[in-house]
């Protein structure tokens, strides 16, 4: 193969890449603006669970936490 014929399929194959590329954009636009368009802006939120008042308190499990927190920072020294 001489040099013109090179330049000519590497051109060939540059407009091929880019085209494939070029469409893949624009597919991925129309798909995005298509879900922005069937999905609400903003989704209700809902509220958080809250705590049932009727349920003790665990004092033992507030003790040992406690007690974790104490000894890792006692341990790191600040």
């Amino acid at each position: 193969m001489n040099i013109d014929q090179l330049l000519k399929e590497s051109f060939h194959l540059l407009g091929l890449g880019m085209g494939a590329v070029f469409i893949i954009l624009i597919l991925l636009i129309g798909i995005i603006t298509l879900v922005s368009k069937l999905v609400p802006e903003e989704l209700p939120v809902e509220a958080a669970p809250t705590r049932n008042s009727s349920t003790p308190v665990d004092n033992q499990h507030i003790a040992v936490i406690q007690a974790a927190v104490h000894k890792f920072r006692k341990s790191r020294g600040s």
